[in-house]
């Protein structure tokens, strides 16, 4: 009878040990917080790199230093909102793609976006506007290779257009209570479509034709993910630059505005995500019929460039400016980065900046013209500046 119960006792242990054995590898391989990292406008504009250290008009003496902060924090992936290059020629896309690798040794993915600069090369579209070196570099944007580092679920509007695909595109993250969706536009000239608006940008794809797939990424109540985000490179309404995100103008297309800002509002979307200022700047942004709103978040230069906001009074802004309103002041000629905490409900973004600050842009770059280290950039020495966030139930 006692070796009967023994072996019955063995059995059982066995058993609740192959049930608990396969609950763990059922399990996310990890759950709970899980942070990401945004980075902005990356392009080398100093005329001159004495240090040799930003090849091809990419700014990777910049880039090397938030690569190392965003391991530090131990994100999962970094976003970078456009402007990759200075010219957007395809061994520029290369140089930036390059710059990359830490992160992907490190095990953190690296989602980047075309900004204006991308499509640059001389003469006009003999790249094809950096798409195939864009979709060369950076395949992980249409779900493919071995550097998604869990990033899972991709979609473009390849029905839209073929060109799109990879350029426009969204992908989730996380597990199923700590989840989010990254929907990540792109609006610039394709070779099937090219439309030179008077501020002298090409624009490609309209957020009004891509509208219909932009609300079913967003769709809540289908999308499967508690949080969603979107990110362009253009601001919905800036502070220096005075295009927009809407094929001009920030007076232009209203009735595309008001359906975009309508499928963030509706869908739950907190905050749009986006770069070209070269400044940091936070402020809810009303659509042209007052009847939606979203936060905008503007990221903080990673170039040789800064930018000064224009007055409100400038007849560019066509009167629209009284429709932003900033959450936070501006942080102008500084360089920065984010990270976000996506926690179950909540979102927090802490926002990181050098603590020197005043550098100035371009020819001066970083601390005035004629100087010894002008062209060269410091250590720079990241503090946190600001931190906000919100929560799905309550405040």
């Amino acid at each position: 009878m006692m070796q009967v119960l023994q072996r019955r006792l063995c059995r059982a242990r066995t058993i609740a040990l192959a049930v608990a054995l396969s609950v763990l590898l059922a399990a996310p391989a990890w759950a709970g917080p899980w942070k990401f990292g945004i980075m902005s406008d990356t392009q080398w504009t100093a005329p001159t790199d004495p240090a040799g250290k930003n090849p091809n008009g990419v700014a990777v003496s910049i880039i090397e230093q938030i690569n190392r902060k965003f391991i530090e924090a131990g994100v999962k992936f970094v976003i970078q909102v456009g402007d990759l290059t200075e010219k957007g020629n395809d061994a520029d896309v290369a140089t930036r793609a390059a710059a990359a690798e830490p992160l992907y040794h490190a095990g953190i993915g690296f989602f980047p976006m075309r900004g204006n600069h991308e499509y640059y090369a001389k003469p006009e579209g003999v790249n094809q506007f950096a798409i195939p070196a864009f979709r060369k570099n950076f395949p992980q944007t249409r779900g493919k290779g071995n550097r998604l580092f869990g990033a899972r679920n991709f979609s473009s509007p390849s029905s839209v257009s073929p060109d799109l695909d990879g350029m426009t595109y969204s992908f989730d993250y996380g597990p199923g209570g700590d989840s989010a969706r990254f929907v990540i536009l792109d609006n610039w000239g394709t070779p099937s479509k090219r439309l030179k608006h008077e501020n002298r940008y090409l624009y490609g794809y309209s957020i009004g034709d891509q509208q219909a797939w932009i609300s079913s990424r967003l769709g809540k109540k289908k999308r499967g993910t508690v949080h969603a985000f979107v990110l362009s490179h253009q601001n919905l309404i800036g502070e220096n630059h005075q295009d927009s995100l809407f094929t001009g103008y920030i007076n232009d297309n209203p009735s595309m505005q008001n359906a975009f800002f309508a499928s963030l509002q509706g869908n739950g979307v907190r905050y749009y995500i986006s770069g070209h200022d070269h400044l940091h700047q936070r402020a809810m942004i009303t659509s042209p019929d007052g009847a939606s709103k979203v936060e905008q978040l503007i990221c903080a230069s990673n170039s040789s460039k800064f930018y000064t906001p224009k007055p409100a009074s400038d007849p560019k802004w066509f009167g629209q400016k009284n429709r932003s309103s900033l959450a936070s002041p501006l942080e102008l000629y500084t360089i920065g980065y984010y990270i976000v905490t996506v926690d179950g409900i909540r979102v927090t973004v802490d926002f990181y900046s050098d603590d020197h600050g005043n550098w100035n842009s371009d020819g001066n770059y970083p601390n005035g013209a004629g100087l010894p280290d002008t062209g060269i950039t410091p250590t720079l020495n990241f503090v946190k500046k600001e931190t906000w966030g919100y929560t799905l139930e309550g405040k």
